[in-house]
């Protein structure tokens, strides 16, 4: 019955009742005395002629000694002292840490490819949170115990032993460090001139003290901003304040300021900002690229504010290749 009613689904019809009224109709036939033997159609195999390929095998590369390049590391934002859920003074020990550790293992995976013997440091200030309530530090957002007593302290004690070591342990992994120390706005107000800004006594104290190993070299800059020439590009590296902010977006006036510095100050290839607390990357004209970088904060309140954003904990870390400028770039995570 199985062939039968595959028979009649072939032939076309519903079921074998039709097919046997069909047949009994045209050709008399009452019952087939023997089975009909149906055998599935066998279809030719495809056969497709493909050129045969022909594989080599893989054999590893030679190891070449590239072009020396300079490791340029951008710190800003570290805001010693300054507490909320997630940051306090042990925080920012930490964060320091995981940023020279980072560092190192990155140079040391490009130094498998060519040397790198010098690090340049762009330090672009706010290295301690102050005392200046409009700017953050109120009661609860600052750390407060005996120990620290005001700016004074947060930079004495705090960040300047914490960079000193960082120095210190740098210049064993370099030939020369390069430390460019730009200030950034807390200690400075309305009232108080751009000198106050505690950036520089930090900048000042580590060019006494660790700034006269002759393998690191501190440069001080009082000014707001600073041209740094690496090997032939000019990178203009200032904090950040100052530009005002629409709507949550400084975009919109920060292109207009670094167009009309670009102009004033006779061209450059790369910026680089901090401030804002917000890492990010944009060109703002052929051949302009503006790098703002991060924070060692996390779960600032004023970023939330300002921006909408939370604050990153992250660092810049770059290479600079004597003819090509800057090739390789990571955003450091130093959680």
């Amino acid at each position: 019955m199985e062939r039968l009613a595959e028979l009649a689904r072939q032939c076309g019809f519903s079921n074998t009742k039709c097919l046997r009224t069909a047949v009994s109709g045209q050709w008399g036939i009452k019952r087939a005395s023997v089975q009909p033997d149906i055998q599935p159609v066998e279809e030719p195999d495809l056969v497709i002629n493909l050129p045969e390929v022909k594989l080599r095998d893989y054999k590893t590369p030679r190891r070449k000694k590239g072009d020396e390049e300079t490791a340029v590391l951008v710190s800003t934002d570290g805001h010693a002292c300054k507490v909320t859920v997630s940051y306090n003074i042990d925080v920012y020990r930490e964060r320091m840490w995981k940023m020279f550790n980072n560092t190192m293992l990155l140079v040391n995976l490009h130094r498998q490819m060519y040397p790198i013997r010098n690090l340049v440091i762009l330090n672009l200030g706010d290295n301690t949170q102050g005392e200046n309530p409009h700017q953050g530090s109120m009661l609860g957002g600052v750390e407060s115990n005996y120990d620290m007593k005001g700016a004074r302290d947060q930079t004495t004690k705090i960040a300047t032993p914490m960079w000193n070591n960082l120095l210190g342990s740098f210049a064993q992994e370099f030939v020369s460090v390069d430390f460019h120390g730009i200030p950034g706005n807390h200690g400075h107000d309305k009232l108080a001139p751009e000198t106050s800004r505690e950036d520089i006594r930090l900048y000042d104290m580590l060019e006494a003290g660790i700034g006269q190993n002759p393998k690191i070299n501190i440069h001080v800059h009082e000014l707001w901003y600073a041209m740094v020439d690496i090997y032939g590009f000019k990178c203009f590296c200032f904090h950040g304040d100052g530009v005002p902010i629409y709507n949550g977006i400084p975009f919109f006036a920060m292109d207009r300021r670094l167009k009309s510095w670009h102009m004033q100050f006779g061209g450059f290839n790369y910026a680089f900002s901090g401030h804002y607390h917000h890492s990010f990357s944009r060109e703002i004209a052929a051949g302009i690229e503006h790098i703002g970088v991060g924070t060692m904060v996390s779960d600032d309140d004023w970023s939330i504010k300002k921006l909408g954003v939370s604050s990153s904990p992250r660092q810049f870390l770059c290479g600079f290749h004597p003819r090509h400028g800057m090739t390789w770039r990571y955003q450091l995570d130093v959680r």
